[in-house]
């Protein structure tokens, strides 16, 4: 691809705020001259994306869809480079490059690969390589014109810009503050923080596109849940998944747990999907925190405010459910971290070391 370094060993801040729909949203720009773009922060997306004005099939966005023939500095690739080459099932079309893939919602979209100049928080614009996406079957995404994939893999923007390390942190949702993606040199914590490393992939790895670490124990209350070996990988999430899942074993134990620990008694009526277990908002005033013991005794605590999630008429809801509600063959034994249980928690992901460090922060407040 062709990003441009971060200029002597430099930094830059993304600020990132939550969609009404709770999702992770950036803002940007795309061209020249500029167009103003927002794609969803994916920490396992493949590539960067965005609806381009050729779209046959489109879904609505806040935004004017980008218009290729309006920027000088659009460039379709073309069929054969080592770009092209490097794109998920890329096909040919006029010899022009073009893609065929699935987003992180689930939904379809064809596309033509291009590069153009982009400008993203304090990033001096760079060309980058995207897909400029001219039909899909998503009949909504809430307002995001596309995804920012921060993946393991030759197409995202941490490859792109040629990064060693990056972080982010996310505010608490419901305080209507901005989170922050740091990239390079801006990425890092203020006390060091625990660490747990990555889990050891090949290239024909599933696995080897994401940054996924292994959960050794979950605390809640007074029982202590050792997860089941082979079954322990974890996925951490900024997009879609906005809360935790786990093995559907640990999870029915997990479940036992909480409501045993959290001090009220679960609703006789669920408030509906996706959430199966909820406790009047005036009971829990005594829940305990969680706390998630990664490889290497890396321990994250998460307190009530962000797994027990306000519904709304005095009701909060476990955001931690079993995985085998997604019904989805690819995630079995997997487990994911959600958004929700990330707040107020600085993550910084360092691919020299292949480890995840993480404090808890005051997300909204750092710069």
């Amino acid at each position: 691809m062709r990003g441009r370094l971060l200029a002597d060993g430099g930094g830059a801040v993304v600020p990132f705020h939550w969609s009404p729909e709770l999702y992770n949203v950036a803002n940007f720009t795309i061209g020249t001259p500029p167009q103003a773009a927002s794609a969803f922060i994916d920490l396992t997306g493949e590539l960067v994306w965005t609806q381009c004005s050729q779209c046959i099939h489109c879904f609505k966005q806040d935004l004017p869809v980008f218009v290729p023939n309006a920027s000088s500095t659009f460039k379709p690739e073309p069929c054969g480079t080592d770009v092209c080459k490097s794109i998920p099932t890329p096909k040919c079309a006029s010899d022009v490059c073009a893609f065929d893939g699935v987003t992180g919602l689930g939904g379809h979209t064809v596309g033509i690969v291009a590069t153009d100049t982009f400008a993203i928080g304090t990033a001096a614009p760079a060309s980058l390589g995207f897909g400029c996406v001219v039909a899909s079957d998503i009949d909504t995404m809430g307002g995001p014109s596309g995804f920012i994939g921060l993946g393991r893999t030759p197409w995202s923007l941490v490859a792109q810009m040629k990064l060693t390390r990056f972080s982010y942190c996310l505010a608490p949702h419901d305080t209507g503050k901005n989170s922050r993606l740091f990239l390079g040199a801006s990425a890092k914590l203020a006390g060091g923080g625990a660490w747990t490393p990555f889990v050891k992939t090949s290239p024909n790895d599933g696995m080897s596109q994401y940054y996924p670490i292994e959960l050794e124990e979950i605390k809640a209350g007074d029982a202590t849940i050792t997860m089941p070996r082979g079954r322990n990988t974890v996925l951490v999430q900024t997009a879609v998944v906005r809360v935790s899942l786990l093995v559907d074993s640990v999870y029915q134990e997990f479940k036992k747990a909480v409501m045993a620990s959290v001090g009220a008694a679960p609703t006789a009526t669920p408030v509906g999907e996706p959430f199966e277990v909820c406790f009047p908002k005036a009971g829990v005033s005594g829940a305990p925190d969680l706390v998630f013991t990664f490889q290497a005794g890396a321990a994250l605590t998460v307190p009530p405010a962000n797994y027990l999630f306000d519904v709304g008429n005095d009701t909060v809801c476990l955001s931690v459910m079993s995985i085998a509600l997604l019904n989805i063959t690819a995630l079995d034994g997997l487990n994911i971290l959600g958004s929700f249980q990330q707040e107020n928690v600085h993550l910084l992901f360092d691919l020299d070391k292949d480890m995840l460090s993480f404090e808890p922060a005051d997300c909204s407040s750092l710069s």
